[in-house]
């Protein structure tokens, strides 16, 4: 949602003083200007975005499956993967493939397997 500039300022205003002008905010973005454009656009995408999460938090309540799982886990396979018909379409044509046979290469001066 946010941008990686957008992200990095509102870093800085939680780890730091309560107001947008702390020390460490002006010493990391010290264009007042800049500033309050980043500003106006983080309250922008948060107002636009504010509904959706909202309706998120509402479907999450009566359905948990829509939940992250968190870091650690995982990503979970896409659904087109776990589809039996896909599975079996993927058994089927790992069983048609042509087989073939591995040759092992060698030195040609020596006759020994190369590594």
């Amino acid at each position: 949602m946010f941008s990686r500039t957008e992200r990095a300022y509102l870093r800085l205003l939680t780890e730091g003083p309560g107001t947008a002008t702390g020390p460490r905010v002006e010493a990391q973005f010290p264009n007042p200007a800049y500033r309050r454009k980043l500003l106006w656009g983080i309250r922008r995408k948060a107002s636009h975005s504010l509904e959706d999460w909202q309706l998120y938090a509402e479907a999450a309540r009566r359905e948990p499956r829509i939940l992250p799982l968190g870091p650690g886990h995982a990503a979970e396979p896409h659904p087109v993967f776990v589809d039996p018909l896909v599975t079996m379409l993927e058994s089927l044509r790992r069983a048609w493939a042509p087989r073939t046979r591995k040759t092992r290469s060698v030195e040609p001066a020596t006759g020994a397997p190369r590594r």
